[in-house]
């Protein structure tokens, strides 16, 4: 349903990649297709010396994410301001 409302959804959880892979094509974040992994990301990509990535290369890796995977709380504040400096309307939910 959102996504006939244009809303991209994407999920940011905790769990491993080929976890949340399989979670994403369940509820066609990702669509069924193999090719649709290319759209996420283990969020160790975000800060691979331990420090974030510079704005434009986060930017560029949030634009084409789907699915982010073994985020820690402070990655998803680090996802949302990426997605605002791109103009987005953000909004987030969740379990915990």
């Amino acid at each position: 349903m959102a996504h006939e409302a244009g809303i991209r959804v994407v999920m940011i959880t905790g769990d491993y990649l080929k976890t949340a892979c399989a979670i994403g094509r369940d509820v066609n974040i990702l669509g069924g297709s193999v090719n649709a992994v290319e759209n996420a990301v283990d969020c160790m990509r975000m800060r691979p010396d331990g420090k974030y990535l510079p704005d434009s290369a986060m930017d560029q890796l949030t634009s084409a994410t789907r699915v982010f995977a073994r985020a820690k709380p402070e990655d998803k504040l680090e996802i949302v301001k990426s997605l605002q400096r791109q103009g987005l309307v953000t909004a987030m939910t969740g379990d915990g």
